[in-house]
């Protein structure tokens, strides 16, 4: 439950990084204003590169989210890391 929780807190960032190393590897244009032609293997995925980058947008309400995340990650580790954890 906690994992399926911490993804869905991370799957906008994830989904923009994809999104970011797919236009580097293409060499597209990708920017806010409107969808660029980008021809892959004679497919356009000029769409889906928007949407991809466009998901960086919703990491702004979910950075307290992605915060408490990494927070309890390193608390997590802390108490491994110092024998305090009880499984």
């Amino acid at each position: 439950m906690i994992l399926a929780g911490v993804l869905l807190v991370w799957t906008p960032a994830i989904l923009l990084v994809l999104g970011l190393i797919l236009t580097r590897l293409t060499g597209c244009a990708v920017d806010e204003a409107g969808r660029h032609p980008c021809r892959i293997a004679g497919i356009d995925i000029g769409g889906l590169i928007q949407v991809l980058v466009m998901m960086g947008w919703l990491m702004i309400p979910l950075l307290p989210l992605m915060a408490l995340t990494v927070l309890g990650g390193l608390a997590v580790g802390a108490m491994m890391l110092f024998g305090a954890w009880q499984p």
